[in-house]
């Protein structure tokens, strides 16, 4: 039986050194959904374009752990600043609590309409058996009705009528809906059932294109290229050792 929230649970979003949000900003968030596009799209980038850490989000349903990154404490939900380009990334290590995802994404809705940013980018993956052999676009995009005059300089094609965005991304999509507030969900094709750092590279090479940025993914394109080897190998093993093989 699942767990249900009897209160609402505490959300704060802490903001370093006086720093604020510049209006017109650009937030990117992307959540561990399939193929864990969003978060290592999101990730990624505030690495490779050394971001600044700049807020956190405090709530009395944080995950319990920590770990070291670069010699550096990290925490479950971070906030970074690119000023040079006025993007704000939020960088969830964790998905939020399933008991506490509503009210975490209604409130993290409310925060993203009180700073004004000008756009909202959530980044996530699409299941790559839905891609159709000869179908050359790698992302979809899932805009709310206040981002249409913006899509085209994405330049993908809408998500097909049928499929479906799941998650707190689909959450917080339907949210900024509700708030007439610019947001978009790109969608890139990914294998399911283990991270896909490839997918996560064409979703980093489609936002350097849009805005100009340099976010190296060549340390993407090596993790997946070891993954999709040790995933050859292990497939290997196990036909080697499927007694049925033995009387092809």
């Amino acid at each position: 039986m699942a767990f249900v929230a009897t209160r609402p649970s505490s959300f704060r979003i802490i903001l370093k050194n006086g720093f604020k949000i510049e209006p017109g900003s650009t937030l990117l968030t992307g959540f561990h959904g399939l193929g864990e596009v969003g978060f290592l799209s999101t990730a990624h980038l505030t690495r490779t374009l050394k971001a600044d850490r700049v807020g956190f989000i405090k709530s009395d349903m944080l995950p319990l752990f920590v770990s070291m990154e670069n010699e550096r404490l990290v925490l479950p939900f971070e906030i970074y600043s690119y000023a040079e380009k006025k993007m704000v990334f939020l960088v969830p290590r964790f998905q939020p609590h399933q008991s506490d995802q509503w009210n975490f994404i209604d409130r993290l809705a409310d925060w993203i309409a009180e700073n004004e940013f000008a756009e909202t980018i959530l980044l996530g993956g699409l299941d790559m058996s839905f891609k159709e052999e000869g179908d050359g676009d790698s992302i979809r995009c899932v805009p709310t009705a206040a981002y249409k005059s913006m899509v085209e300089k994405w330049a993908v094609p809408i998500l097909e009528e049928g499929l479906f965005v799941a998650g707190p991304l689909a959450l917080l999509l339907a949210e900024l809906e509700m708030r007439d507030t610019p947001g978009i969900g790109l969608l890139s094709y990914a294998t399911r059932g283990r991270p896909d750092p490839r997918s996560a590279a064409t979703m980093l090479e489609k936002i350097n294109d849009v805005f100009g940025v340099k976010a190296n993914v060549d340390q993407l394109l090596e993790e997946s290229r070891e993954i999709e080897r040790l995933e050859k190998m292990r497939k290997s093993i196990e036909e080697r050792d499927d007694p049925a093989s033995m009387y092809l």
